[in-house]
């Protein structure tokens, strides 16, 4: 298995087309991968959702903040450089079926904070402590290949995710696929201590190697991975045809 760290914050347009390109090579046999990266702001969307009924658009396009929707399924979130993204692209024999991989994989998350001091455990498709939801994950499959991807709030943002989030007010009202409004924390309020994502980053990589094995394939994406990322920023999710469709 491969392993990947991107920390330099991209745009979650990019990280998502190669999550996607990632998930259609692993169905074509490519080798599976755990990938760490950092999106800049943004709000991203379930792929069956209606942006209108998640987004506070008004506000959105006064920051300049974009509206991307992904390839999995579950509700909207708030990308931002202090949130760092774990994406796992494996064959479904090594995780299970959807709930069986939430929860192996969510428990492994679970596991690496509860190394580093918080009272973290799996809820769902989340995983939470006592002060809120820490992270979420959604999933989408091709075929025998899986895409996992999760959330985890390191540091707060500096704009609430309500300004964004409909989701987060009394107002919520979707007619399509809703999200499940919660309060979230930050590791780093739950610890004390300002925690970054390299650190971060080994604890869970650590824990998810119960499951996926040891990462010893290297770093590097092919050269069609990396040309069917960029076919898939351009053509589907920069395309407004995919996020404001429904």
């Amino acid at each position: 298995m491969r392993r990947r760290t991107d920390f330099m914050p991209e745009p979650a347009s990019r990280g998502l087309a190669l999550d996607e390109a990632l998930l259609e090579s692993v169905r074509g046999g490519g080798e599976p991968i755990l990938r760490f990266w950092i999106g800049d702001r943004a709000v991203v969307i379930g792929r069956s959702q209606r942006a209108a009924d998640e987004v506070d658009l008004p506000a959105a396009e006064r920051d300049g903040v974009p509206v991307v929707r992904r390839a999995s399924g579950g509700g909207a979130v708030v990308h931002y450089p202090g949130n760092l993204n774990t994406s796992v692209v494996v064959r479904s024999e090594t995780v299970g079926g959807v709930e069986e991989s939430f929860g192996r994989l969510g428990a492994c998350v679970a596991d690496a904070l509860r190394a580093m001091g918080a009272d973290a455990r799996v809820e769902g498709s989340a995983v939470v402590c006592p002060l809120g939801k820490l992270s979420g994950a959604a999933q989408a499959r091709r075929g025998r290949a899986v895409l996992y991807h999760c959330t985890l709030l390191l540091e707060a943002d500096t704009a609430p995710m309500e300004r964004y989030l409909r989701a987060l007010r009394s107002d919520y009202a979707p007619v399509q696929v809703p999200s499940r409004p919660r309060r979230t924390t930050t590791l780093s309020e739950i610890l004390g201590r300002r925690v970054g994502a390299h650190e971060a980053a080994v604890a869970v990589g650590s824990a998810l190697a119960r499951v996926l094995g040891d990462s010893d394939g290297g770093e590097e994406l092919t050269v069609e991975e990396a040309e069917r990322a960029e076919v898939l920023r351009l053509g589907r999710y920069e395309d407004p045809a995919w996020t404001w469709r429904g």
